[in-house]
């Protein structure tokens, strides 16, 4: 049984979730459950600040330690019991949760990303783990999955700390068992199972099949759980979770053709995604994807590398290139993945692989998700990969 954290005296519950991928979609989903729960709850991560009313606006960060205080103040006049965050490796590492006392800290996994900005992955760590190490309150609860990446980490600044510890997944303390595929109502495919939290065992149906994104959820309900909620509550209402955009969003199916896209983009958020289309494909996996300029440049051949192992086809084409020459970009990430074909163009790119599908198959375009604008030079050039997938299935 997950012990709950005493609630705090003048001040919201308070969840805040780490990690190189999936932060969003856990900080969303638990913003989610808290509210299912009876809670009325804002949130903040990077689809924007969701307040108490459920109205949401663009989140425009600024560099100090009252950002997130008064935000949280701002959200408590309006009736908030409890805030979901995501806590991204910039604003901890430039102090902006200095002043924020943390209930719940959730780590989604530590990989390789921003070596550009932090130097090293240590250094890159590092600035996560002080999530764990300085803002999550001593009596706090730390959850992470028992296959966390870096878990030792986590595990270590937590006990540091004296946070209690909760793990999800196969030999933690939420665990799912019995699950099977169902068919719904729509042709969306599920997860029904027994969700067991302790020695308690509650019916769960999930809006997913994916093995990550199916983590993601218990993370978040893990998290959820700790600052108060009943677990059959939560339970139940994890069928009602919707991911935020651009996480292996479908975006629709014709002639048996399906299109989809998502953020990776980064090697561990590739193979995520990759993987989990390549275990639901019965034809081939189109992939569209680049790289960005002015970032880690060592991460790109070795996307290239999983590009060329775990797609059929690879559409090498622009991300947002910044300042960097983009014909430089592209050559790095081909070292991966020599065969691929080269398109420039995003949305010419797109169109190729859509050209190139047939039945059965299914095109993957990564890297930008919901992003609506292309960083070209120091232009913000509108592009939505969703958009030029939407008038491909629109085509007569």
């Amino acid at each position: 049984m997950i012990q709950p954290v005493t609630a705090p005296v003048g001040r919201p519950l308070v969840s805040a979730v780490t990690g190189t991928n999936g932060k969003t979609t856990v900080a969303t989903a638990t913003l989610q459950l808290l509210r299912a729960a009876g809670l009325h709850a804002a949130g903040c991560d990077s689809t924007g600040i969701d307040d108490v009313h459920g109205a949401v606006r663009p989140a425009q960060f600024r560099r100090s330690a009252q950002f997130l205080p008064d935000l949280i103040a701002e959200q408590v006049a309006l009736g908030a019991e409890a805030i979901s965050l995501e806590a991204f490796v910039g604003i901890l590492k430039d102090g902006l949760f200095e002043h924020v006392e943390v209930d719940v800290a959730v780590c989604t996994g530590l990989e390789r990303d921003h070596l550009d900005v932090h130097g090293s992955l240590e250094a890159y760590w590092g600035a996560k783990l002080r999530l764990f190490e300085e803002h999550l309150r001593p009596d706090g609860v730390a959850v992470l999955a028992t296959d966390c990446a870096q878990g030792d980490l986590v595990r270590d600044a937590a006990a540091r700390r004296g946070a209690r510890l909760v793990t999800v997944g196969p030999g933690g303390d939420v665990v799912l068992e019995e699950a099977e595929e169902v068919a719904a109502a729509d042709g969306a495919v599920r997860l029904e199972g027994v969700l067991c939290v302790g020695s308690q065992r509650l019916p769960v149906l999930l809006p997913t099949v994916h093995a990550v994104a199916v983590t993601n959820l218990l993370l978040a309900a893990s998290a959820v759980i700790a600052l108060g909620a009943g677990p059959g509550t939560v339970a139940e209402a994890l069928a009602g979770v919707t991911p935020p955009p651009g996480r292996l969003e479908v975006i629709g199916r014709r002639g048996g053709v399906t299109a989809m896209v998502d953020t990776a983009h980064n090697p561990a958020a590739l193979r995520t995604a990759l993987t989990a289309v390549r275990d639901r494909t019965e034809g081939r996996v189109l992939l569209v994807v680049g790289a960005g300029g002015e970032r880690d440049r060592a991460k790109r051949a070795p996307m290239g590398e999983i590009a060329a192992e775990l797609a059929d086809l690879v559409v090498l084409t622009d991300d947002n290139p910044r300042r960097e020459p983009p014909a430089r970009i592209r050559a790095e990430v081909r070292e991966g993945c020599p065969d691929s074909i080269e398109v420039p163009r995003r949305a010419d790119a797109i169109r190729a692989a859509w050209e190139m599908a047939r039945s059965g198959d299914v095109v993957l375009v990564a890297g930008k998700g919901d992003e609506t604008e292309q960083l070209v030079g120091t232009q913000r050039v509108p592009h939505d990969d969703r958009a030029v997938l939407r008038a491909l299935l629109a085509r007569d």
